[in-house]
């Protein structure tokens, strides 16, 4: 009877690693187009703005797909960059001290939301408007985007419950 269970604990334990291998395999195959693009998003950013540093890079897909970055630009001064990923407008380029940083717009974003869990937080433009995009889940399990404005901090608009 103790090689039976012994057997049976065997098979239970197999059965987990290979669900636990595979879970990690399927996992790690969906984030490689994400990383990819991030990565064409930080090189396109050197490239085209010639940032020498660069801190944080977000991809931004609202009305149109943006590759937002902030750090250095050749004469040492803190820049955020947005590039349209289509490449058909003028990049847009902003001090980062003109602006809300990530901290402030999390700050803003407690006072306004409370302390519900955000999902994501991106840096990027819709209407020739910088904005910080917040997305997050309600207490009722609705999808919601509150956008934020990247010079002045205002809340610019709120989609909430989808």
């Amino acid at each position: 009877m103790r090689t039976n269970f012994k057997k049976h604990l065997l098979i239970i334990g197999i059965t987990f690693v290979l669900i636990a291998v595979t879970v990690v395999i399927l996992y790690n195959n969906a984030q490689k187009p994400y990383e990819k693009t991030k990565e064409t998003a930080l090189q396109q950013l050197q490239d085209t703005m010639s940032l020498t540093e660069v801190e944080k890079v977000y991809l931004y897909n609202g009305t149109t797909a943006y590759y937002t970055g902030t750090g250095k630009n050749k004469s040492g001064k803190r820049v955020a960059v947005w590039l349209a990923r289509d490449g058909k407008s003028d990049p847009v380029v902003l001090p980062l001290d003109e602006g809300i940083t990530e901290k402030e717009a999390r700050a803003l974003f407690k006072e306004e939301a409370g302390s519900v869990e955000i999902l994501s937080l991106t840096l990027g433009i819709e209407n020739k408007t910088p904005v910080w995009l917040f997305t997050f889940k309600s207490e009722t399990g609705g999808l919601n985007y509150y956008f934020l404005t990247f010079t002045d901090g205002k809340w610019w608009k709120k989609v909430e419950n989808i």
